[in-house]
């Protein structure tokens, strides 16, 4: 037993502890239970399942000394990479924190509270949340986790009209490295609160989210499939969507470009949402006479939509992400890569479960409904409705693996370079979407606000970096103020560092 376990159990916490030798399933069940094989492949000295906040703060307060072995924090365990699992340390599974609880105000004009356990996934809290007739800011794929998605901004069907699921949190229930449980929100640990709605796991570990509730009935919605023909089409509604979504903030959509290696065809599908739960929205009129060769629209709630949409597990996930302005020329750029691939990984696709692009729609107003209430950064630097752009591979060896690394890395860098060229660029990067090589928390700042084509390219970057900068050192100094001995930032290795950013 190592060190460190030996002191779990030292501290009367070895009920909640699992090893490889516990009899049962319960250490290779929380390994299994993750999303990617990359990570379901680590194995951790021992695993930490606590029941309550108070366990969090008791294990921390023997982890955070300096011992041998790291440990990692585990939410959802939807990260495609290994960053919430650690080999020969401590991985504490917040799996067993999963309960939701609503709490009526007591105040006129306050809203109700959906207390989130930071071990949740999002199909089952929204669903105990519509049993009050409510809902929140909520992910979109149910099997995705609270913690993971909330603490990286979060995007929402709810977007629209309440921001990301970040900014609908009120308090956030938080360990910090020294043990101490602390509640960070407007009025206690003001800074600690704004660092975590896009900090991500640099600062504790949340143990708890309240978020903000509403009113909320059915919405209607669903995925649909057209063949590859109709591409042209579904692309420029989706380009009109985000030209008018701030006068229809109900309406969402994505766009998928999705291969199929068994029939080795593309498809394009789309999941359209409209959450006031109006079948015939003027945002979807563009593709009224598409062919859907599959429909999957219905009047749902938020909760039922989410659970139909869950992305269970698979083997080794390959992710890029970028963000441009809502331009068409990117997009059709996009799909020349996305044609271009195809034709020259042939033979390797017989190694892909899914080959998947993923355009999402993220509108100027989306930032401005928190302005400064953040850190990423999007009040400022968001000056024109954009887009965000996921390339996905699902390989089944490590072979297919790196060559996807490679291909669809080029390809980012190809494509970051043309929308730079016709300046549509966008320096936004979703923390929750990027590859571990990408930086996302360097690209949380302001950009200038003169006009870019008047400015050189030079400058324009050298201004931006010194904006960027303002947010970068606020969080460096939230990170040092809760965290002074940075266990968060050497102990803790997975997740992206805010000490690693210049």
């Amino acid at each position: 037993m190592t060190v460190q376990c030996q002191a779990l159990v030292d501290t009367g916490l070895g009920d909640n502890i699992l090893f490889p030798s516990t009899p049962g399933s319960g250490y290779q069940a929380s390994l299994d239970s993750y999303y990617s094989l990359d990570v379901r492949e680590i194995k951790p000295a021992c695993v930490f399942q606590p029941r309550t906040a108070d366990d969090v703060s008791k294990a921390i307060r023997v982890l955070w000394k300096p011992l041998s072995g790291n440990v990692a924090v585990r939410g959802g365990g939807h990260s495609i990479w290994p960053n919430n699992n650690v080999a020969g340390g401590v991985t504490i599974d917040l799996s067993l924190l999963n309960q939701t609880e609503v709490h009526q105000p007591n105040e006129p004009n306050r809203a109700p509270i959906a207390s989130v356990g930071a071990g949740s996934r999002w199909a089952s809290a929204l669903l105990e949340i519509e049993k009050y007739g409510l809902s929140i800011t909520a992910g979109r794929v149910g099997t995705v986790g609270v913690a993971g998605l909330t603490l990286g901004g979060g995007l929402s069907f709810h977007s629209g009209r309440r921001g990301f699921a970040c900014d609908d949190v009120t308090n956030f229930e938080v360990v910090l490295a020294t043990g101490h449980i602390v509640n960070a929100n407007d009025e206690e640990n003001a800074d600690l609160f704004k660092a975590l709605k896009g900090g991500s796991g640099n600062f504790g570990i949340v143990t708890r989210f309240d978020f903000a509730a509403f009113t909320a009935g059915d919405l209607y919605g669903g995925m649909v499939t057209a063949a590859w023909d109709q591409k042209d089409t579904i692309v420029e509604s989706f380009i009109r969507l985000i030209d008018i979504n701030e006068q229809n903030p109900a309406d969402s959509q994505i766009v998928l470009y999705m291969y199929d290696p068994a029939n080795r065809t593309s498809t394009v599908s789309s999941v359209l949402v409209n959450t006031d739960g109006i079948t015939n929205s003027t945002s979807f009129e563009p593709m009224a006479e598409v062919p859907w060769l599959a429909d999957g629209r219905a009047t749902q709630t938020y909760g039922e939509l989410v659970a139909a949409m869950s992305d269970e597990r698979g083997d080794r996930y390959v992710w890029f992400s970028l963000c441009f302005q809502n331009n068409k020329l990117v997009i059709d750029k996009a799909t020349e890569l996305w044609e271009t691939l195809i034709d020259e990984t042939q033979d390797a696709l017989g190694d892909v479960d899914r080959l998947i692009f993923v355009f999402q729609q993220l509108p100027r107003h989306y930032a401005q409904k928190n302005p400064g209430g953040n850190v990423l950064g999007m009040d400022e630097s968001l000056t024109e409705d954009a887009i965000v752009w996921l390339g996905e591979a699902f390989a089944r060896t490590p072979e297919a693996e790196a060559l996807f690394q490679r291909r669809i890395g080029a390809i980012t860098e190809e494509l970051e370079a043309y929308a730079e060229a016709i300046d549509a660029a966008t320096q936004w990067r979703y923390i929750n979407y990027v590859n571990e090589k990408q930086d996302p928390i360097k690209s949380y700042g302001a950009e200038v606000r003169s006009p870019q084509s008047s400015i050189p390219p030079v400058v324009r970057v050298l201004l931006t970096m010194i904006f960027a900068k303002q947010n970068i050192a606020f969080m460096k100094q939230v990170s040092a103020k809760y965290d002074q001995w940075g266990f968060f930032q050497t102990r803790v290795p997975g997740g992206f560092k805010i000490s690693h950013v210049e």
